[in-house]
């Protein structure tokens, strides 16, 4: 059989080249998962939190893929680096930029689109037979990528259809570029083009000599000012009256009316889960890599849960969204400087109560025919397990050796817990609170919760 072999050996980058390049990329994609994770607590609209969910988890993912790559080519498989310390300083004025608009310019207009060209120029000029897997994985990753630009274009381009307000956006649009054009790029090679139109162009196509960096490197935290609350758009509203909460109240409890104020309330927990995921991925850059990318997972699924609750209390049960209250007393704990504290409750006993608040909704919905329902809470309880298992799992692998850290965690997570119920539930008496990272459950009474949280 005749075989057409086009490929020719040799490619424009030798093993170490491909490694810094593949750092510098590894070192992008986490500032873009850092980023748009602590922006999500700010950002106003539902969908868009929702949309950063998923886009959170493809950064990890992408970043996990680079990693891979690194460590078969003899490098570090957590490295990444900036090229230089002005790309930095570029990443650094990203993340600080304020309104909705410039932060999706600079994302989905700036730094993605210029990423996704360098990881296809890098797949085209690198050898086709040799480092074959370099290729395929950019690819991938730029296709993932380009997906993020789609949609970061059709809502920039619904946010500026006002000429004054478009101005503004390509004003910020041209200040980002020429900033990344000054620093080098990605890579501080320049911005490289893909194809040469004619031969004499070879000679300005030549990379630049590559600034040679020690260990240390400029690096730039991400603690946004603490909170109340996350910010939502109207028409929602938060709360700390308890006497507001009663128009969740139905007279059946099982009727299509009582599941809309429990989904209602539910939506808020999603909300709120899916905000602190990312606010915890940008402030703890130093957790364990294989942690971070479970809680990039859990950003995922809590972002699909805002789109099936929302879903489901307007479809199923025709609930206008925002006629309820928000409550107040969850979203204090996500100021914590220990990030186990900010899992203790939230994942180790909120969620572990929620499993058995969604096995008890989806038996009752089946019981009066509401089949729909019934599917929707087995399989939000199927994704809350998994959540369990994340802290259980990290948490005592955190403080295995550290007893005394154990204690204080069960000690603040206790209190934490009855100043939750102290809203829901006044002068009810809260008995010792078991958390699922404690290998036996405390003595005596333990204590059993209808709050829906998070």
């Amino acid at each position: 059989m005749p075989i057409v072999d086009r490929r020719d050996f040799g490619g424009r980058f030798p093993v170490k080249e491909n490694s810094q390049r593949l750092a510098n990329y590894r070192y992008l994609e986490i500032q873009l998962m850092e980023m748009i994770g602590g922006w999500s607590h700010t950002t106003p609209e539902l969908a868009y939190k929702a949309a950063f969910g998923y886009q959170v988890y493809d950064h990890a993912q992408a970043a996990t893929m680079l990693g891979e790559r690194l460590y078969e080519l003899r490098s570090g498989r957590e490295r990444q680096e900036p090229a230089t310390d002005e790309f930095a300083h570029l990443c650094e004025h990203v993340w600080n930029l304020d309104t909705t608009v410039e932060r999706l310019v600079a994302v989905y207009r700036v730094l993605e689109p210029h990423l996704v060209s360098t990881y296809v120029y890098h797949a085209d000029a690198t050898d086709p037979l040799a480092d074959a897997p370099t290729s395929r994985m950019l690819r991938q990753t730029a296709a993932m990528d380009q997906a993020h630009v789609a949609w970061g274009q059709a809502v920039l381009d619904s946010l500026t259809q006002e000429p004054e307000a478009r101005r503004k956006a390509l004003e910020v649009q041209s200040d980002l570029e020429q900033r990344l054009v000054e620093c080098g790029g990605v890579t501080g090679q320049g911005i490289e083009s893909h194809w040469l139109a004619f031969h004499s162009a070879r000679e300005a196509d030549r990379s630049a000599t590559r600034v040679k960096r020690g260990k240390g490197g400029y690096r730039f935290s991400k603690t946004p000012p603490p909170l109340p609350h996350p910010v939502v758009e109207e028409p929602f509203w938060f709360s700390d009256d308890l006497s507001d909460f009663a128009v969740y109240e139905a007279e059946d409890e099982w009727s299509l009316e009582g599941f809309r104020g429990k989904f209602h309330q539910l939506l808020y927990g999603e909300v709120e889960t899916t905000d602190r995921m990312g606010k915890m991925i940008a402030e703890f850059p130093d957790l364990p890599w294989e942690m971070r990318v479970e809680l990039a997972h859990q950003m995922w699924d809590e972002a699909r849960h805002i789109e099936i609750v929302a879903k489901a209390c307007e479809e199923l049960m025709g609930t206008e969204l925002g006629y309820g209250p928000w409550s107040l007393v969850w979203w204090w704990m996500q100021n914590e400087d220990d990030p186990l504290k900010r899992i203790t409750v939230t994942n180790s006993w909120a969620e572990a109560n929620l499993m058995q608040t969604l096995r008890i909704w989806r038996e009752r919905a089946a019981e009066r025919g509401y089949e729909r329902i019934a599917e929707l809470a087995d399989y939000l309880q199927a994704d809350e397990l998994t959540h369990v298992k994340l802290a259980t799992r990290w948490i005592r692998r955190m403080v295995e050796d550290d007893p005394e850290e154990r204690d204080e965690l069960v000690r603040w997570g206790q209190g934490a817990v009855e100043r939750i119920e102290g809203f829901h539930n006044p002068g009810t008496e809260v008995g010792a609170v078991h958390f699922t990272f404690l290998q036996r459950p405390p003595s005596g009474r333990v204590h059993q919760s209808s709050v829906i949280g998070e």
